[in-house]
């Protein structure tokens, strides 16, 4: 029989071993399993202790691991690691820790319900001051005052957002749209310097900006360049702010929200004088007081009228009855009462006491 019709395991030589033993390595019937990869923390470790089975009286200094390998570290090369970036989440949360919101929340609405109350009772002679309103009563009062500020903060915050969306948008769908967005970014950029100016200048009354002038030009001069900024570096596709600007981005921010602050004070004064000389041209909105007292006050103003109780029994506690007086103010165990024919020129204010000393009656008209 010749050689290639012998079966391979009576080849001569030890032929037949041979090639099952190919065959086997080479997949043809045998059990070959695949080679498994090794991460290269686990290659050095096999190659020390390899080293220390062919030196056993060499030292190999042990790898100490503070965490164990997990099995996706295992099968996967090692890649390099990277830094971890805070998104703005992360730096909203991270003030939040540092200010209470309702404590901040707070404060601002006693500081505006102070300025429009204050400027409200001005007008009339009297200091909010005097008048002792409890702090629940600054915080109640502080909502006049903050309506249109909030209204107009919420729509100037879309607007802006709207922008953004807009602007990366166009800055994603070629180079045409990132030219466009430059060129808008440039255009916001030249109005900074004009309104920072006008800003200062009216700060060191140059000019007659009213209380809300000087706030609404320096803290938009500066809100104008942040966000120009912002979308002209988000056109490039690199992420805002840059490492060299966040302390100019913050310092910024800080002068944006102080500008806030002062507008929104400035706004409640002007609206707590406005709405005091409504109330002085439409004094019969508050309610009418008729006073009846022990004494005789001797007012003598306009529209007020004094009755001697001479019909009374002998030993009654009040004689005087006072009418046409209009209630201002009530706070602290006190009335705050001025004539129904106030004004800024001759009005007067009258103080009494809210306690068994005096008697009121109240009707409106």
């Amino acid at each position: 029989m010749e050689a290639r019709d012998q079966e391979p395991g009576h080849l001569p030589h030890g032929g037949g071993r041979r090639l099952r033993q190919t065959d086997q390595g080479r997949g043809l019937g045998g059990d070959h399993q695949p080679r498994r990869r090794v991460h290269p923390r686990q290659r050095r470790d096999l190659g020390r202790r390899r080293v220390q089975q062919r030196h056993p009286h060499r030292r190999v200094e042990p790898v100490h691991r503070e965490h164990p390998l997990s099995p996706a570290e295992e099968d996967s090369p090692g890649e390099p690691e990277q830094p971890p970036s805070r998104s703005w989440s992360d730096w909203i949360a991270k003030l939040a820790t540092w200010v209470a919101p309702t404590t901040l929340l707070t404060a601002l609405l006693f500081f505006f319900g102070y300025a429009y109350t204050s400027s409200l009772y001005s007008y009339f002679g009297i200091d909010a001051g005097t008048i002792g309103f409890a702090t629940q009563d600054l915080l109640l009062r502080s909502s006049p005052a903050l309506y249109v500020p909030a209204g107009v903060a919420l729509c100037g915050a879309l607007l802006g957002a709207l922008g953004y969306h807009v602007a990366t948008r166009a800055a994603g769908g070629g180079a045409a749209g990132t030219r466009t967005v430059r060129l808008a970014c440039l255009a916001l950029a030249a109005l900074v310097v004009p309104l920072l100016v006008l800003g200062f200048l009216a700060g060191f009354e140059v000019f007659d900006a009213g209380p809300m002038g000087t706030p609404l030009l320096i803290g938009g001069g500066l809100l104008l360049a942040v966000l120009a900024r912002m979308m002209y570096v988000r056109g490039t596709g690199a992420p805002y702010p840059l490492t060299g600007e966040r302390a100019a981005l913050g310092i910024s921010v800080a002068i944006i929200v102080l500008c806030a602050f002062w507008a929104v004070g400035g706004y409640a004064q002007q609206k707590g004088t406005a709405d005091a000389e409504q109330l002085a041209h439409h004094l019969y909105r508050r309610p009418a007081v008729v006073l009846d007292t022990s004494e005789r006050l001797h007012l003598g103003w306009s529209g007020v009228r004094e009755t001697v109780l001479s019909d009374v029994e002998q030993g009654a506690r009040f004689h005087y009855r006072y009418e046409g007086l209009r209630l201002l103010a009530h706070a602290g165990g006190r009335m705050f009462l001025i004539p129904r024919t106030w004004t800024w020129e001759t009005g007067n204010g009258l103080i009494v006491p809210f306690d068994d000393t005096v008697r009121v009656a109240f009707h409106p008209g």
